[in-house]
């Protein structure tokens, strides 16, 4: 056996050495030194970003319930990660999310994506809202109504699907067919060609289990950022060697996306025939205009308008179903008036109050973003009571705290649309809801996604008389935090049967 040679044994030593200094320093600063050092919270959290990892990719979307019990432990204030202090008080929440505070986004939890360079995952304030601007006028309250007989469209499609399985008995993934309507419907808004994930034999299933697939991977992602751009310029035909059925339509959807991006900014055509036309006709500078960022903003449109309306959507009707009295009593509403007006007119959806009770209560309990929401003030403190956290600090929030909170929604795992009319909790109950967010961030699709879930559920309840097939709360409630929830892995989502 070859001794290794002096010199390479002092080498090696030398080395080990100073990584093991690098590595003891790193310790102190974050334990001792780090301006969050004081913070209540577990010190191995403080001390690497690896307890995150393994509670975010290895557990998979399992640190949000981390931090649940973290504040059990230590109170409404807690560093989770060296870096980052996450707050529980839904009275702050306003304040830090209030639209005079310009704070940007932390860089590393948004990289999971992997879209810095579309509006959602850009770091920046200033910059942020000049790439919003670009596209805010497509989703103004008239701009969506101006596209509510696309959405009319898509609902009537959907519902000339559903009575094909009335006519066969055939049990529906409602979860999945309310995913693939929101993805036809803002893609369809948002791109020149849209996709029709309904028209698909199984609405789109294989799809999206894909999707939840890669929003695992994006959790990896997040900690290791080199792993989807590595994807993302592997050769298709390499990965379709190897690719499930939904994973080829992914790879296709995907690229049908892309090549849309590059074909706008080929023919340099300026219109308003889509939000992305729309983005390449702004006065964003040339170098806000490539192909690629396009692309980006294709993807977290209409990856944004999908997965968090369906979520919605499934708790809208799995509690609908599970109560008689709610069903009961929205059907007699909407009967009421549809002998007014349309259902599918927003001008008479806007008119039933009850109906917006229980939408607001699917979002509520829905989740339909629960991942937190980290920001930082690069030139001022944040103050919180008696906490004061230098520039630079991230500091996040979680919607889903709030709208869980017993002092502010009592019951609030109890479906109970009454909060939302009843004059002594209403009030209470609007204030701390924000299930599109608050402030310049909040989510660009709100009232798109409003119409939606208003006309999907009054035609459909109205229309098709629906119950339950295999499925209790367990089967639709949030077990995976990849910013979006998702229920367990052995779970098929909410199941319907139409009579």
């Amino acid at each position: 056996m070859a001794l290794i040679p002096l010199d390479t044994t002092f080498l090696l030593l030398s080395l080990a050495t100073l990584v093991s200094l690098r590595l003891v320093h790193l310790a102190v600063h974050r334990l001792v030194l780090h301006p969050l050092a004081k913070i209540p919270g577990p010190k191995v959290a403080a001390l690497t970003h690896l307890y995150e990892f393994y509670h975010d990719a290895i557990r998979p979307g399992k640190f949000t319930f981390q931090i649940d019990g973290f504040h059990r432990k230590y109170g409404p204030v807690v560093r989770i990660n060296p870096r980052e202090v996450h707050i529980q008080d839904p009275e702050f929440f306003d304040q830090l999310y209030s639209t005079l505070m310009k704070l940007n986004k932390d860089w590393y939890y948004y990289r999971f994506v992997g879209t810095s360079d579309a509006s959602f995952g850009t770091p920046s304030y200033s910059q942020h809202r000049q790439r919003r601007k670009a596209f805010n006028r497509f989703f103004s309250l008239s701009a969506i109504l101006d596209h509510e007989k696309q959405v009319r469209k898509s609902v009537l499609q959907l519902c000339a699907r559903l009575e094909e399985h009335r006519q066969t008995n055939r049990p529906v993934l409602l979860g999945s067919v309310f995913r693939s309507l929101a993805t036809d419907v803002i893609s369809q808004y948002a791109l020149p060609e849209g996709h029709n994930l309904l028209g698909e034999r199984d609405f789109g299933k294989d799809f999206h289990n894909v999707n939840r697939k890669l929003s695992g991977v994006a959790a990896y992602n997040r900690h290791f950022p080199f792993i989807i751009p590595t994807l993302m310029v592997l050769p298709a035909w390499l990965v379709k060697l190897t690719a499930t059925p939904g994973m080829v339509q992914m790879l296709n959807f995907q690229s049908h996306n892309q090549n849309q991006a590059r074909q706008i900014v080929a023919m340099g055509k300026r219109s308003d025939d889509s939000v992305l036309h729309g983005i390449f006709n702004s006065d964003l500078p040339d170098s806000e205009k490539t192909a690629e960022r396009i692309f980006q903003e294709a993807l977290t449109l209409v990856g944004a308008g999908s997965e968090t309306t369906g979520s919605a959507l499934e708790h809208v009707f799995y509690h609908a179903l599970a109560n008689p009295a709610i069903k009961a009593r929205l059907f007699a509403d909407l009967s009421e008036a549809a002998k007014q007006g349309d259902l599918s007119s927003h001008e008479t959806l806007k008119r039933i109050p009850y109906l917006d009770a229980v939408i607001k209560e699917g979002l509520r309990m829905g989740h339909g973003v629960s991942g937190r929401l980290p920001r930082y003030d690069p030139h001022n403190s944040i103050t919180y009571k008696g906490y004061v956290f230098p520039p630079g600090t991230i500091i996040s929030m979680s919607i889903r705290d709030m709208h869980l909170d017993p002092d502010y929604h009592p019951e609030p795992l109890t479906f109970n649309p009454e909060r939302w009319l009843d004059p002594s909790m209403q009030k209470r109950s609007e204030q701390f809801f924000a299930p599109f967010g608050k402030g310049t961030r909040a989510c660009v699709g709100r009232e798109l996604a409003m119409l939606e879930m208003m006309m999907v559920t009054a035609t459909l309840l109205h229309r098709f008389e629906m119950d339950l097939f295999r499925t209790t709360y367990d089967d639709v409630r949030m077990q995976h935090d990849f910013f979006s929830p998702f229920h367990a892995d052995d779970s098929k989502g909410l199941q319907v049967t139409i009579t």
